[in-house]
C-alpha cells in the first residue's frame, strides 16, 4: 500500500486543490499556480465554491462535484476544515493527499489529538498522507509541482538524478532555490512534515527503486521507525544507490545521569551515527554539500577520491587549493611523467606539475589549451578528481565550458573523471556560471564548499562492507536465566562474561579481614582489594580500590584503609565485602561495554577506560553482533591505536581485544529483548594477553538497592 500510495503522490494522473486561488499571496493560491506554471501533464481540479474558474481552468465546489475521483488531493486551507475535508476525499476515494495546513502536533496536546483523528479517518478510507504541517511535493522528474513554495516562482523546473527528502519544507525550498542557482537539480523533493502517516522512510523505500534517482539525500530531525531505517539503508547499499543524509542535533548536549558510563558515551546521537556509517549512510554537516556531492556521485557512483589535481589562472589560488586538500585529508595528485610531458606542450616545467598554473601558459589564449590539458590530466591513472579554481583572467567566460567540452563523454556532458568548479569571482563570472549550467555541470563559488565535497567524498571512499558475523567456540547463548530485573554485583558479572568466554581474573568475596588475608595467600601476591557495594558504581572515587598488595600486611592496611574511606565518603553505602583479586597489569586499560538502544537494538562500545574513561572522549560503536574485521576497522579510527601497531616499541594483544569485544557483542545480541546495560570497566591490555578485571551489569529495572 505504501509503494503504490508514494508512487501515486509522485505521479498522479489527476490532482484536486482543495483551496486553490488566484492569490498568490496564500498558500492555495501559489500551489495552484506553480501546478499549473510547471509542465504537469495531468488533469487539474481546483476546488473552490466562491469562483467559477482561476487563471482559466474551471472549478468546483468540493472534492465531491469533480467528474472524475482524484488521484491526489492537496490541500491548503484553515486548520478547523481539514478534518472534514479528509472524510470528503475518503467518501470520494481519493488515494492520497497532502496536507500543507498546520497547527496539528507541531502545535500541543489538542492539535496532536486531531491529527491523530485525521490519520484514523483516512487510514479507514484506503487515504494515504503527508503531513500535515508540510509544502509538499516536487517532482521535476515528473513534473509534478504539489508545492506552494515561493522557490518555484522562478521559471524553470531542471531535472537532475537526486531525490531529497526533507523533514523541514522551508529548507527543502531554500536548497531548491540555491541548488538551482549553482547547477544542481533534483529528481524528486519531497517535505513530509509532521509524518503523521507516511514518513521519510516511505519516501527513500520510494526511491531505492526509483529508476530517475541515482543518489538519495535527506535532513532528518528524528526517526519514527530506526529499525526500518536501518534495513533500508542496508536496502541502498545493496542496491548501489547513496544515501547522504544531514542531521540535526550534533551539539545537543549530553546524556541524561545514567547507571554506567556506556549509557553516557553511547547516547542517541552517537548510535545513530554508527549505524550510518555501519550502512554507508554519508553524514554531513551541510545540506549544499550533500546535494553538491549527490549529484556529482550521480556521475560517478564507484569513484573513491584522494587524490586531486588542481588547476587555476591563479597560483596564489592554486596554493590556497592546495592547502584545503591537505587538510581535508587528501592528497594532491603526483602526476606520471608522460602526463608532465604532454602539459609541457602548453606550460613551463615549473607549472606543469600539480597544482597547474593554467595562467602561465606557453601557448596563446585558444580555446582548447586549457581544456585539453584537463583531458590529459583526466587520463592520468593517478588521479582521482581535478579541481579548477577559477579566478579573474582573460579567458573567464568561457574557460569551464571549454573544460566541460573537452571531458564530456555524452551528450550531458558527463566528465570522464569527477571534476569541481569554483568561481572565486563575483558577477564577472556570471556568464561562465550560466554556460555550465548550459550543460548540466554545477560548480561552487566558495573553495572551502568544494574542498568540503571532495572530503566528504574521501571519507566515504573508505568504506568497506560488514563481514559475516559468526558466534565464537565457548560463547553459549545463556539469556534465558538473565531476565529478572536486577544490577549484578562484580563477581556475578564477572561469572557471566566467563561463560562467554572472556578472560577474567581470579576473584573471592571476603567479609571481613581474616578472609581477605587467607585469599591473598591463596591466591598468591601480589593481589588487588576492591570494595562490594550495590550503592557504588566508580569504586576509584570513594577510595573502595587497593592495588599492588604484596604481603600479609599491606592486604590488612588496605582492608581497614578501604572501609573508612567508604564511610566517609559514602556513609549511605552498604558494604557486602571486599573483593580479592590477582593483579593483572597491562600497558592500556580499555572499555569494552554494551546495551540496548532503544531505536536500534543492542550495541556494543569500546574506547579508552579506567581512569581516561573521561578525558578521552571518542569511542566506537557498532551494532550487535560485530565481526572481527569491522572491530579492527572501528580501532583504527580511536586516537589508542599507535598502542597496537608498536608505538614506541610496545605492541599490544590486538586479537585478545578483537576477539574480547566480539563476544561481548554476542552477549548483547543475545540479550536483545531485554533491557540492560554491561561494562567491563577496565579491560587490561599487555603484550601478550588481556583481562577483564572490573564490570557490571544491570538487568530491566534493576537498581541497587
Amino acid at each position: 500500500m505504501n509503494e503504490s500510495a508514494v508512487g501515486t503522490l509522485m505521479n498522479p494522473a489527476s490532482v484536486a486543490v482543495i483551496g486553490a486561488s488566484e492569490d498568490q499571496n496564500k498558500y492555495g493560491g501559489r500551489l495552484f499556480k506553480m501546478l499549473l506554471s510547471h509542465g504537469y501533464r495531468g488533469r487539474i481540479m481546483p476546488i473552490n465554491p466562491a469562483r467559477e474558474s482561476l487563471f482559466g481552468v474551471k472549478t468546483f465546489a468540493d472534492v465531491a462535484a469533480t467528474p472524475d475521483v482524484p488521484d491526489v488531493a492537496v490541500m491548503a486551507i484553515p486548520q478547523p476544515r481539514v478534518r472534514e475535508t479528509i472524510e470528503a476525499c475518503a467518501a470520494r476515494g481519493v488515494q492520497a493527499a497532502i496536507v500543507i495546513t498546520a497547527r496539528f502536533s507541531d502545535a500541543g496536546p489538542e492539535g496532536a489529538a486531531l491529527e491523530r483523528d485525521i490519520v484514523d479517518i483516512a487510514r479507514a478510507g484506503g487515504i494515504r498522507l503527508v503531513g500535515p504541517n508540510c509544502l509538499g511535493i516536487i517532482s521535476p522528474a515528473n513534473r509534478v509541482v504539489l508545492c506552494p513554495s515561493t522557490a518555484l516562482a522562478a521559471d524553470g523546473l531542471p531535472v537532475g538524478r537526486v531525490g531529497f527528502v526533507s523533514q523541514s519544507g522551508a529548507l527543502m525550498g531554500t536548497i531548491f532555490d540555491k541548488a538551482k542557482e549553482m547547477g544542481l537539480a533534483f529528481s524528486h523533493a519531497i517535505s513530509v512534515g509532521n509524518q503523521a502517516d507516511l514518513e521519510l522512510s516511505d519516501f527513500v523505500e520510494f526511491m531505492i527503486d526509483d529508476p530517475a534517482t541515482s543518489v538519495i539525500c535527506t535532513y532528518i530531525e528524528g526517526l519514527k521507525n530506526p529499525r526500518r531505517f536501518a534495513e533500508l539503508a542496508a536496502r541502498a547499499r545493496e542496491a548501489g544507490k547513496p544515501w547522504l543524509a544531514v542531521s540535526a542535533g550534533r551539539t545537543r548536549a549530553g546524556a541524561k545521569a545514567a547507571f554506567s558510563h556506556t549509557a553516557s558515551i553511547a547516547g542517541e546521537r552517537a548510535v545513530f551515527e554508527a549505524v550510518c556509517r555501519e550502512e554507508h549512510v554519508t553524514l554531513l554537516d551541510s545540506p549544499l554539500t550533500m546535494v553538491a556531492l549527490a549529484t556529482s556521485l550521480a556521475d560517478h557512483p564507484r569513484a573513491r577520491i584522494d587524490r586531486i589535481a588542481v588547476f587555476s589562472p591563479s597560483g596564489g589560488e592554486a596554493a590556497l587549493a592546495a592547502d584545503e586538500i591537505e587538510v581535508g585529508d587528501m592528497h594532491m595528485a603526483s602526476f606520471a611523467d608522460a602526463t608532465c610531458e604532454q602539459l609541457g606542450a602548453w606550460f613551463p616545467p615549473s607549472q606543469s606539475c600539480n597544482p597547474v598554473d593554467i595562467g602561465g601558459r606557453t601557448v596563446g589564449d585558444g580555446p582548447d589549451v586549457v581544456g585539453a590539458a584537463a583531458s590529459v590530466v583526466a587520463g592520468d591513472g593517478g588521479v582521482d578528481a581535478l579541481l579548477f579554481a577559477i579566478t579573474t583572467s582573460p579567458t573567464l567566460d568561457r574557460l569551464a565550458a571549454d573544460v566541460a567540452d573537452a571531458l564530456a563523454i555524452d551528450a550531458k556532458h558527463t566528465p570522464k573523471k569527477p571534476v569541481l568548479y569554483v568561481f572565486e569571482t563575483g558577477r564577472l563570472a556570471d556568464a561562465a556560471r550560466t554556460s555550465l549550467r548550459e550543460r548540466g555541470r554545477w560548480f561552487s563559488n566558495n573553495l572551502r564548499e568544494a574542498v568540503d565535497v571532495l572530503a566528504a567524498w574521501h571519507a566515504r571512499s573508505t568504506y568497506s562492507s560488514p563481514g559475516r558475523t559468526e558466534r565464537p567456540h565457548r560463547c553459549p547463548s545463556e539469556a534465558s536465566d538473565m531476565t529478572k530485573d536486577r544490577v549484578y554485583g562484580e563477581g556475578e558479572t564477572r561469572r557471566v562474561l566467563e561463560r562467554h568466554g572472556v578472560t577474567v581474573n581470579r576473584e573471592r568475596l571476603a567479609r571481613n579481614e581474616e578472609e581477605a588475608v587467607a585469599l591473598a595467600e591463596a591466591f598468591g601476591f601480589p593481589v588487588v582489594l576492591k570494595v562490594v557495594s550495590p550503592q557504588i558504581v566508580h569504586k576509584s572515587d570513594v577510595g573502595g580500590v587497593r592495588i599492588d598488595l604484596y604481603n600479609e600486611a599491606m592486604v590488612r592496611d588496605a582492608y581497614r584503609r578501604i572501609h573508612a574511606d567508604v564511610a566517609e565518603r559514602a556513609p549511605q553505602a552498604h558494604i557486602d565485602g571486599l573483593s580479592v583479586q590477582t593483579q593483572f597489569k597491562g600497558k592500556l586499560e580499555m572499555i569494552v561495554g554494551a546495551r540496548r538502544d532503544a531505536a536500534f537494538g543492542p550495541i556494543v562500545v569500546f574506547g579508552a577506560g579506567g581512569v581516561m574513561v573521561d578525558l578521552l572522549p571518542v569511542r566506537a560503536i557498532a551494532r550487535a553482533p560485530v565481526d572481527e574485521q569491522r572491530v579492527i576497522e572501528l580501532l583504527r579510527r580511536l586516537p589508542l591505536w599507535p598502542l597496537f601497531e608498536g608505538f614506541r616499541g610496545a605492541r599490544l594483544d590486538l586479537q585478545g581485544v578483537v576477539e574480547t569485544i566480539v563476544r561481548v557483542s554476542w552477549l548483547a545480541a543475545d540479550l536483545a529483548d531485554h533491557d540492560f546495560e554491561l561494562d567491563i570497566n577496565p579491560l587490561m591490555v599487555s603484550s601478550e594477553r588481556v583481562c577483564a578485571v572490573d564490570a557490571r551489569l544491570r538487568m530491566g529495572k534493576g537498581q541497587p538497592e
